[in-house]
């Protein structure tokens, strides 16, 4: 006779049960029968899962009342009272179960994880539970087992018969779901989200081979990774930390797949796999909330039966660049789309208004150039002011800049002044950009803050909010002085004064030279 602790010590691989007994008293005198059922209880399984329980151990009958256990006709377990993990599996692997008796479990009520309990009323022996559908998990047989315990308080598997006026109680184990919730992690080493134009970019992918049972023969094991076009992957970089006869690998400039062999999955479950990469920031990165993105990609077998049938889970990067007077997200196709307005250049001018007063106002200049220098890496950006005064600088990282003009507009003056520029921005806890600001010479003269919808990697912005109170900054430059221009009075009057000059400069040099003569 063996303990049931045993039995399930060997299926250990493919089942995790909890030896909790729940007792059912019958009346005194009342024979075992074969109508006899418990309850048996399947625990932790995803709700809208399909679960069968297949009887694989049946109870025996007398007469006198319950006689023992025997295996069920079409299967092999050479010990009824203790079934092997290869036993299991290979009934599990039966590609025709139609001639074992099957019993479809019912779900309970699932919790905050999306898992209920599974029921189903058994008739006393040992059942095989496999758990199919549409699920995220992989899951291993399980064995649950309803048995006849003498005096109700043992867990033995009694192998004979029961005596009708003994205290026999019909007792059940409860199934937890032994299975693996595979997952995928994509990190950015260092964490560091803002980037500029032409910086490199360390990625890092991390997952497990799910576990598989032996009712696995064969399974599809794939990690991908995908890049939006602002992000260039160097594919000499990748690196996978599982030996390169066991995968394959194919790859671009825009991503990559990785698939593990069959046996090599099959053989290593639960082994951590790690991928890291490098890419470089391009021109077509993004600009502000216009993310630049890395999807990465786990896809697994979950269906013993059919290794094609498959799962994926994704996990999702975003890196930035910003930009000064430029599109909040790189798209006009987006209603909240506007190009922002941080710096303006200018010349301030007097004209009349409507009520007939002279005021000096603001007026745009285009035509100045000016460089924007990165103080940490000494990168230099280049922009020159269009017809509406803006200087627009992209491709930036987050950080502390120094802005000044170069060249001015023909008729004015270089303003001479170095203008500190701060870029600074705050994440959401997933990564993404959940607002920034632009400091002009001290003073922050805009801030952007975005309002998200959805989860994961379908979460998208729906609305971007600009602080009332911003201004650009202005940048004013002053003409240079000129000479009046020709035929206007100031000519005449300069000209006037210089022949005056030329005459009395010659009546002084004469006198001179006349006293000079008289006194000698």
């Amino acid at each position: 006779m063996s303990k049931l602790k045993k039995v399930l010590a060997v299926v250990l691989s493919m089942a995790m049960i909890l030896a909790t007994s729940v007792t059912a008293f019958a009346a005194t005198g009342v024979k075992p029968a074969a109508t006899d059922v418990k309850t048996a209880t399947v625990s932790n399984v995803e709700k809208d899962a399909t679960v069968t329980a297949y009887k694989v151990v049946e109870a025996n009958y007398n007469t006198a009342g319950f006689t023992g256990y025997t295996t069920v006709a079409g299967v092999t377990i050479a010990n009824p009272l203790a079934p092997t993990s290869d036993e299991i599996a290979a009934i599990a692997n039966m590609a025709d179960k139609s001639g074992l008796t099957s019993v479809a479990m019912t779900a309970g009520t699932a919790d905050e994880n999306g898992l209920a309990s599974f029921t189903a009323d058994l008739t006393a022996g040992s059942w095989m539970v496999l758990v199919t559908g549409t699920v995220n998990e992989v899951y291993n047989p399980m064995l649950v087992s309803n048995y006849y315990s003498v005096g109700g308080s043992d867990s033995e598997m009694a192998a004979g018969t029961v005596d009708a006026n003994s205290n026999w109680t019909l007792v059940t184990t409860n199934a937890y779901a032994k299975s693996t919730a595979p997952t995928i992690d994509k990190t950015i080493v260092g964490g560091d989200k803002d980037v500029a134009i032409g910086d490199t970019v360390n990625f890092q992918i991390a997952t497990n081979i799910p576990s598989y049972s032996k009712d696995y023969t064969e399974v599809v094991v794939k990690i991908s990774d995908v890049l939006s076009t602002g992000l260039t992957l160097d594919t000499n970089t990748i690196k996978v930390n599982i030996p390169e006869d066991d995968y394959d690998i194919e790859s671009s400039t825009t991503g990559f797949t990785i698939t593990v062999d069959s046996a090599y999955a099959l053989a290593h479950g639960t082994e951590a796999v790690t991928v890291t990469y490098s890419a470089t920031v391009n021109d077509q990165a993004g600009i502000n909330f216009d993310a630049n993105t890395n999807t990465a990609t786990l896809e697994y077998s979950n269906d013993p039966s059919n290794s094609a049938n498959t799962k994926t889970t994704d996990d999702k990067t975003y890196t930035y660049t910003f930009g000064i007077d430029a599109s909040l997200n790189g798209s006009s196709q987006d209603t909240w789309n506007k190009v922002t307005e941080e710096l303006v250049k200018g010349e301030i001018v007097k004209q009349t208004n409507e009520s007939g007063v002279e005021e000096e106002v603001f007026k745009a200049l285009a035509g100045a150039t000016f460089t924007l220098t990165n103080n940490a890496t000494d990168k230099v950006y280049t922009a020159t002011s269009d017809v509406n005064g803006a200087l627009a600088f992209t491709g930036l990282d987050a950080g502390t800049y120094t802005l000044v003009e170069t060249a001015a507009p023909a008729g004015y003056t270089v303003n001479t002044k170095e203008i500190p520029v701060v870029i600074s921005a705050t994440y959401n806890e997933d990564g993404t950009l959940a607002s920034y600001t632009i400091t002009v010479d001290g003073e922050a003269t805009s801030t952007y803050t975005a309002t998200y919808t959805g989860t994961g990697i379908n979460k998208t912005i729906t609305t971007v909010v600009t602080n009332a109170d911003a201004e650009a900054t202005q940048i004013v430059n002053t003409k240079i002085s000129t000479l009046p221009s020709t035929g206007g009075i100031g000519t005449t009057i300069f000209t006037i004064g210089g022949c005056l000059i030329m005459i009395l400069a010659a009546a002084f040099f004469f006198i001179s030279r006349k006293k000079a003569s008289a006194q000698q």
